[in-house]
């Protein structure tokens, strides 16, 4: 009977340290996977560019997605609520139908999962001058 405790007690160890290395495995590519996110944001951001909106309107220049980005990303430098409206080239320009507060100073993700070489522009809901910086 010994013999056969110490044989499980052996099988026991060598599941755990199965267990422990399998785990070891997930978490190494859990943290790939994050590095590889926060690697692809840094790029998106690295390709940021300025905007400016007068007074008056609601409507930013017009921003063309690109593959640096799959959101379009808003960092204003005061806080503003703002969505995207879309310009394709086969069909009619949309809007979508929700806007998103984007806090001063902040990277906000406007439109999630965009089509590379997509036409569109930010719509405010305020006719307050603002300016700051667009990734898409």
């Amino acid at each position: 009977m010994l013999k056969n405790s110490r044989f499980l007690s052996g099988i026991s160890g060598l599941a755990l340290a199965a267990g422990t290395l399998m785990g070891s495995a997930s978490i190494a590519s859990a943290d790939d996977a994050s590095l590889q996110r926060s690697e692809q944001i840094k790029s998106c951001f690295d390709h940021a560019h300025t905007y400016y909106k007068e007074s008056g309107k609601n409507l930013s220049g017009v921003g063309k997605t690109t593959s640096n980005c799959a959101n379009i990303n808003i960092k204003p430098k005061t806080t503003r609520d703002v969505m995207v409206c879309f310009y394709p080239k086969s069909s009619d320009p949309f809007c979508q139908d929700h806007y998103t507060t984007a806090k001063a100073n902040e990277w906000t993700s406007v439109a999630l999962d965009v089509r590379d070489g997509s036409d569109f522009r930010f719509w405010f809901n305020s006719d307050a001058q603002s300016d700051g910086w667009w990734a898409a």
